[in-house]
């Protein structure tokens, strides 16, 4: 039996949580085409006949923090690096870096972990010759033991980067259960299902002020669940652009939430959203406690 912890890391929306979603074959990380979508370090467990990998999504890798949440992030994505993981797989872009970006990602070497180069969004670059130059790039500030080019979206290459993953998991008895998804409850996914329905109505600044927080969640036999949920924002304004003219937009994220929610737990649930002003939680270290932004 192999088992061990794999982390996904990469810049901002370089593709970790589509790539987790292919691997595990579920959609289980929410996913966005804006940068910094995630903000928890999310464990995704894919069991095989003889090995079990937790994946680790993460947070975005920056070098600095603009507010006390993207110092949460980084030290969430540092621990996962630093602390859990038995290997990196290290997710890029295909095109060419900038000296920034490599200097950025180069910090990973002093990790001291064994790491696979993920070249991803591969079917955006036909030119092999490209791709294998973004690699060689990426190759002199890292020691990877092996390189694959991938699409997480159109999910291309992801079983030969499975099949490199499981080499190279240690001998190890399974961590979870052989029935665990994650190690997360229903009410965690809940409030990430509503972050990326709120991610695809609103734009702007709007997706990246809001924080959602359960504040009922009541299983009825035989009836729908009762979900009761806080959409935080920082400003008044912020609070009328979500709720729109006459609560319309509102009630469109409503709606879209609980189909998604209905869909993510197989079964039916009454959700209901306020939406309240909390001044500036992004630099709040002790609302971003309550919100579950904890390291």
């Amino acid at each position: 039996m192999k088992a061990g912890f794999v982390a996904l890391i990469g810049v901002p929306n370089v593709g970790k949580s589509t790539l987790l979603n292919a691997l595990l074959k579920f959609q289980l990380s929410i996913v966005s085409p804006s940068p910094q979508t995630t903000r928890h370090k999310l464990l995704g467990i894919l069991n095989g006949k003889d090995y079990q990998i937790c994946f680790q999504d993460t947070p975005g890798w920056l070098d600095r923090a603009a507010d006390k949440l993207q110092d949460v992030l980084i030290k969430a994505t540092r621990s996962a690096v630093k602390q859990d993981a038995d290997l990196l797989i290290v997710l890029v872009e295909p095109s060419t870096p900038t000296p920034e970006t490599l200097a950025q990602i180069g910090k990973l070497a002093a990790a001291g972990k064994p790491l696979i180069l993920a070249v991803n969004k591969c079917d955006l670059v036909r030119d092999k010759e490209r791709r294998e130059k973004t690699a060689a790039a990426y190759r002199k500030v890292l020691p990877p033991s092996d390189t694959h080019f991938i699409s997480a979206l159109k999910k291309i290459g992801i079983k030969e980067l499975l099949d490199a993953i499981v080499a190279r998991l240690p001998e190890s008895p399974a961590y979870y259960g052989d029935d665990w998804l994650s190690d997360r409850w229903e009410r965690f996914f809940v409030t990430e299902l509503i972050r990326q329905t709120v991610f695809g109505q609103y734009r702007d600044e709007i997706p990246h002020a809001c924080a959602v927080a359960i504040e009922n969640y009541k299983e009825k036999q035989g009836r729908p669940d009762e979900i009761e949920a806080i959409l935080y924002v920082e400003k008044s304004t912020q609070k009328g652009v979500v709720l729109g003219k006459k609560g319309l937009a509102i009630k469109k994220l409503r709606e879209r939430s609980q189909t998604a929610i209905e869909n993510f737990l197989g079964r039916k649930v009454r959700l209901e959203i306020w939406v309240k002003v909390r001044r500036n939680w992004r630099r709040d270290k002790r609302a971003l406690k309550e919100l579950g932004y904890t390291v």
